[in-house]
């Protein structure tokens, strides 16, 4: 019982450091080939180009909100 629980636990943690192995090697290679570099600069692009459409979004319901009909709303301070 004892030995087996020891198999099944060194077989374990070996199937698991094979695995890290592997992700590090590969994640290695990508950073050597600068796909690293390309993904973050697309994952910022994107998050631009959302922050800016959302700006745009809120100008223009401001804008909305700010005019009517007879011209411009007075607003006091």
């Amino acid at each position: 019982m004892v030995n087996s629980v020891f198999v099944l636990v060194t077989s374990g943690f070996l199937a698991f450091a094979a695995a890290m192995a592997t992700l590090g090697w590969s994640g290695i290679k990508a950073a050597r080939r600068g796909q690293v570099e390309r993904r973050r600069q697309v994952v910022l692009d994107a998050y631009a180009e959302r922050e800016i459409a959302r700006e745009q979004i809120r100008k223009a319901a401001r804008s909305r909100r700010d005019s009517s009909p007879h011209g411009t709303i007075l607003q006091l301070p």
